[in-house]
């Protein structure tokens, strides 16, 4: 029996995305101003009111995805839960990854901005916010699958 390790997305991913939403609304309530002597106020308002809606959306809709976001993980199986309004499951059995691509972002010890990507013949499986931690030992677990299903198969590529 193999061992399944669970997952979860990192926290810390949240709180910079707010860090970084501030900072968009900041700078668009800037440059609203500074365009302000030459667009009309109505234009204005609608603008204002339309990004206030796409802010009100991102805010909400990201921390839960983020809360609902687990990946599962064994050397035979990965099974990824993501969504928002439909959370999907979605399994990959290791014996058709390929290969695994793991994506470290610089600062990603304090943001959580990771990723590992699952290549599958014809997909492609993303783990999105991962802590560092977490994606070496996923991309481990998933690697050492490949290099068992080599060894047993004497070293020939299996996708000739």
């Amino acid at each position: 029996m193999t061992e399944v390790k669970r997952y979860r997305a990192c926290k810390r991913t949240v709180f910079w995305f707010f860090v970084v939403a501030f900072g968009l609304e900041a700078g668009f309530k800037y440059a609203l101003h500074a365009i302000s002597g030459f667009v009309a106020q109505n234009v204005l308002i609608i603008i204002d009111m339309a990004w206030a809606a796409i802010m009100m959306t991102a805010v909400t809709v990201f921390p839960i995805y983020i809360l609902v976001a687990r990946y599962d993980v064994s050397t035979t199986k990965v099974r990824l839960r993501k969504g928002f309004f439909i959370i999907s499951d979605q399994f990959v059995p290791t014996s058709s990854v390929m290969s695994v691509t793991t994506v470290m972002t610089p600062l990603s010890f304090i943001t959580g901005f990771n990723f590992v990507v699952l290549n599958s013949a014809g997909a492609k499986s993303i783990l999105p916010f991962v802590t560092r931690r977490q994606a070496r030992e996923i991309s481990d677990t998933v690697s050492k699958a490949i290099k068992q299903r080599l060894d047993n198969s004497g070293g020939k590529r299996l996708w000739q």
